[in-house]
C-alpha cells in the first residue's frame, strides 16, 4: 500500500528552489508548482503500490532529516458511494454491498476517535457537498486525512440545488431550505461563481473601473466622520428598489474620509429620496465620502441580466437568470459554507490532497476585529498541522491559522478567493501568537475577488514566520502583507520572506503594494526580505468626480494620490533587511515610512513609473528610541526610465539630517537636476536636486552614474 504521509510528519519542507542565501534568480513559475504539488500527492496518498519515496521527493521534501518508521495506522475509507452504516474499512463497497467506506467524513472521524491510536482517513473520488463545517478537536490529533492515490475528492461548502423551474423574465427558480441564520454566499454553476444581483450590473470585460456609482457631496454638508453611517448619491442614480430587505451596499473606502484602501459590504437600512442619502448598518472602520465608489446588491428588483441570482429568505427559493440555458443535469451549488474544516486543539493534524470548492464569499480583513478569517481550512490553537497539496478555490478566505505554532502549509494552490488567501495570526481579543509558521510554494492567485484589503499571505502575531517559493499573482492589495497594526499583541520579530515571485500586487486600491511590514510594537523587527521578484504593483483609485488616475500614476505633490510600493515598511517597522530583490514594472520601488535601522541593500530596480526611494517619517515623528540608527540604502542598482522619474523622494521634517544615508549605489537612465527630491532640512538650497548636489550635501556618497544595461 502506498501510503508516505507518516514519514513526513515531521519534515522541514525545503523546495527545489534557490536556497537560503542564495541570489540565484531562478524563481518558482506555475509549471515548477504543479511538479511540485504532484510530488506531494503522490507521496500523501493512500492506496495503490509502492511504500518508499522517490529520490527526487526525498530531496523535495524532507530536506535531509532522519525519520522514523511510521506507527500502524487504522485507514478508514470514504466515498461519494459509501454508507455510513458499514465499518469504512474497505475503499469500496464488496460485491454483496454489504459493507464498504463511509459516506461522510464525519464518520470516519468519530470512527477514529473510537478506537483511539494514530488513524487515517482517505477520501475517495466525488463531490462532498457539506452542510455544516466538520470540526476536530483533540480527540483528533495526529489524524491524517488525505486523498487515495491517483482519485480526487472535492468537498463543496453547501448543496447541491436541484429541481429548477422555468418563470417568466428570463428566470429559472429552485427551492432552497437553509438551517436558520443560513444565508447563500455564492452561487456556482458548473463551478463558475455568479453574480449576487447588483446595481449598477458587472461589466462583461471585468474591467475594475466599470461598474460602479460614486457618493454624492451632502446637501446641507455633514460631518465627514459621519460617512461611517451614511453617505449621498447623485439625482437619478438609483433605480426604484421596492422592499429593502437583503439590500446592501459594497462601498470602497478608508480610515480618513475620502481614502480609498480597503472595501466592505453594509447592510442597507434606508434610502431618504428626499435628501438622497443612504443610511447603512456602518462600521468604525472606515469612511465614506463624495467621489467613494460603491454598488448595491442583494435586491430583487436588481435581478435583470443574465448571470444574476437571488435568495429569496421568504419562500426559500434561488432565482437565476442563467448565461445559456440551464438544463437538469448542471451543476448548481449553494455556497453556504465559509469554513468547511475546523481544527480546535487539533494537534499535529495532516490535510493533503484534497479540494475545497464554492464556499461562502466572507472573508473581510478589518483591523481591530476578528474577521480576517473565517477560512475554508480553519485552525484554531492546533500546534504541528500540515496543510500539504490542497487545492482551495471559490471560497472566502483560504487557509486562517489563529494562535497555532509549527504550521507548515506547503504545496497549495489558492484561487479565486473573496479575502485572503493565507492568514497566520491570532485572535482579537486573546492575542495568543502562531509562531514558527512556514509557508513554502504555494501558488496564490486571484486574491481579493469581494474584500479588497487582502493579501495572498498575511500574517500577524507569528514569530520567526518564514514565507518562501510562493507565486502569487493579481491580488487586489498585498501579496504579502504582515506585522503589528495593534501593538505588542499582534507584534511580528524574525520573519524572512525570500524567493518568492508576486506579479499584479494591488490591483484595487489606493494604498497597497506587494510585500509591506507593519511595526506598530515600535521595536526591531530583525527581519529580512530577500531574492524576491516582483512585477507590475498598481493602484486603482478615482478622483470625486468618479474619473480614475491613469495606470502607473504617481506624483509627490498631490494629495489625496494613489501610492503604490513593490516593497515597502510602515507603522514604525524598524530593523529591516531588503536585500538583492528584483523589482521591476512597479509604480514606487522601495518605501520606508516612520522606522529605523532598516537596510536597503543589493536590489535590482528598473522599469518604474514611480519614484524609486521613497522615505518619510510620518509615522514615527516625534518618535526616536535609544536604539535607533539611520536607514542606509546601498549598494543598490537602479535605471530611471520615465523622463519625470524620481530617484529617491525623502520627507522627514521631523528626523532631519541623517534619518536615511545613501551610498554606493549605481544610478542610470533618465537622470536630471530634478531626479532627488529631499526635505530642506537634508538638501538646504531647495526640494530637488541631481546626484552631484546630493553629494556636495554630503547624503549620496561614491554612488555612480552609469550606463543602462536595458534590463
Amino acid at each position: 500500500m502506498k501510503h508516505c504521509l507518516p514519514i513526513i510528519l515531521g519534515i522541514l519542507f525545503v523546495t527545489p528552489f534557490p536556497l537560503e542565501g542564495s541570489s540565484a534568480t531562478a524563481w518558482p513559475d506555475s509549471d515548477a508548482f504543479n511538479r511540485q504539488q504532484q510530488l506531494i500527492r503522490q507521496a500523501t496518498c493512500v492506496g495503490g503500490s509502492g511504500s518508499t519515496l522517490s529520490t527526487e521527493l526525498n530531496a523535495a521534501i524532507l530536506g535531509g532529516e532522519t525519520t522514523t518508521e511510521p506507527a500502524t495506522r487504522t485507514v478508514f475509507h470514504v466515498s461519494p458511494d459509501g454508507d455510513d452504516k458499514w465499518n469504512g474499512l474497505l475503499p469500496s463497497p464488496n460485491l454483496e454491498r454489504m459493507d464498504g467506506p463511509f459516506a461522510s467524513i464525519e464518520r470516519a472521524r468519530d470512527a477514529a476517535r473510537a478506537i483511539g491510536g494514530q488513524n487515517t482517513i482517505a477520501l475517495g473520488s466525488g463531490d462532498y457537498y457539506l452542510a455544516k463545517p466538520i470540526v476536530f478537536d483533540a480527540r483528533d490529533a495526529n489524524l491524517i486525512i488525505t486523498a487515495r492515490c491517483n482519485e480526487t475528492p472535492v468537498l463543496h461548502g453547501g448543496p447541491l440545488v436541484h429541481g429548477w423551474k422555468r418563470g417568466g423574465d428570463r428566470r429559472w427558480s429552485a427551492p432552497l431550505s437553509l438551517s436558520a441564520g443560513g444565508e447563500v454566499g455564492d452561487l456556482f454553476v458548473n463551478g463558475v461563481v455568479q453574480t449576487r444581483a447588483r446595481f449598477p450590473n458587472a461589466p462583461n470585460n471585468g474591467d475594475p473601473t466599470k461598474g460602479w456609482l460614486f457618493a454624492a457631496k451632502c446637501e446641507p454638508p455633514i460631518d465627514p466622520w459621519q460617512g461611517n453611517t451614511r453617505f449621498c448619491f447623485h439625482p437619478g442614480d438609483l433605480p426604484a428598489l421596492g422592499d429593502l430587505k437583503g439590500l446592501v451596499a459594497n462601498i470602497v473606502g478608508g480610515f480618513q474620509p475620502g481614502s480609498q484602501w480597503s472595501n466592505d459590504t453594509l447592510p442597507v437600512v434606508s434610502i431618504d429620496a428626499a435628501s438622497r442619502t443612504i443610511g447603512t448598518e456602518g462600521t468604525g472602520y472606515f469612511f465614506t465620502a463624495e467621489g467613494s465608489r460603491y454598488f448595491l446588491a442583494g435586491g430583487e428588483a436588481l435581478l435583470d441580466v443574465p448571470g444574476e441570482w437571488w435568495y429569496d429568505a421568504v419562500d426559500s427559493q434561488i432565482d437565476y437568470i442563467p448565461t445559456d440555458q440551464l438544463l437538469p443535469n448542471s451543476g448548481v451549488v449553494a455556497g453556504v459554507l465559509a469554513t468547511f474544516f475546523r481544527l480546535e486543539g487539533a494537534d499535529g493534524m495532516v490535510v493533503s490532497g484534497l479540494q475545497f470548492r464554492d464556499g461562502a464569499p466572507q472573508g473581510s480583513g478589518k483591523v481591530g476585529t476578528n474577521t480576517r478569517g473565517f477560512g475554508a481550512i480553519r485552525l484554531e490553537r492546533a500546534n504541528r498541522v500540515r496543510l500539504l497539496g490542497n487545492v482551495i478555490k471559490n471560497i472566502g478566505v483560504g487557509i486562517h491559522v489563529s494562535e497555532s505554532e509549527d504550521v507548515l502549509v506547503a504545496g497549495n494552490l489558492i484561487e479565486d478567493v473573496a479575502g485572503n488567501g493565507i492568514y497566520i495570526g491570532t485572535t482579537y481579543g486573546s492575542f495568543g501568537k502562531s509562531n514558527g509558521a512556514r509557508i513554502l510554494s504555494n501558488y496564490i492567485h486571484d486574491v481579493g475577488r469581494v474584500y479588497f484589503e487582502a493579501a495572498g499571505i498575511s500574517f500577524q502575531a507569528a514569530d520567526n514566520i518564514r514565507i518562501a517559493n510562493n507565486l502569487i499573482e493579481n491580488v487586489a492589495q498585498f501579496g504579502i502583507g504582515g506585522g503589528s497594526a495593534w501593538g505588542p499583541e499582534d507584534a511580528v520579530h524574525g520573519a524572512v520572506i525570500e524567493h518568492n515571485v508576486i506579479r499584479n500586487a494591488n490591483q484595487r486600491t489606493a494604498d497597497g503594494g506587494a510585500i509591506k511590514l507593519m511595526g506598530a510594537q515600535a521595536d526591531p523587527l530583525n527581519s529580512t526580505i530577500r531574492y524576491n521578484l516582483v512585477t507590475g504593483t498598481g493602484h486603482l483609485m478615482n478622483r470625486a468626480d468618479g474619473t480614475f488616475w491613469p495606470p502607473g500614476y504617481d506624483n509627490i505633490n498631490e494629495w489625496p494620490t494613489p501610492i503604490s510600493w513593490a516593497i515597502y515598511t510602515d507603522g514604525k517597522a524598524s530593523g529591516v533587511r531588503i536585500e538583492g530583490n528584483t523589482l521591476s514594472g512597479n509604480v514606487s520601488a522601495i518605501g520606508i515610512n516612520g522606522g529605523w535601522n532598516i537596510l536597503v541593500t543589493g536590489n535590482l530596480i528598473a522599469h518604474g513609473s514611480g519614484a524609486v526611494f521613497r522615505v518619510d517619517d510620518a509615522t514615527g515623528r516625534g518618535w526616536r528610541p535609544q536604539w535607533a540608527r539611520p536607514n542606509r540604502i546601498e549598494e543598490n542598482t537602479v535605471s530611471v526610465d520615465s523622463d519625470s522619474g524620481i530617484v529617491a523622494c525623502v520627507n522627514a521634517p521631523d528626523h532631519g539630517l541623517g534619518y536615511v544615508q545613501f551610498a554606493r549605489n549605481r544610478y542610470s537612465g533618465n537622470l536630471n537636476d530634478r531626479s532627488f527630491r529631499l526635505n530642506p532640512g537634508i538638501m538646504p538650497w531647495g526640494n530637488f536636486g541631481s546626484l552631484s548636489d546630493l553629494q556636495k550635501a554630503g547624503v549620496d556618497k561614491d554612488s555612480v552614474i552609469g550606463v543602462s544595461s536595458g534590463k
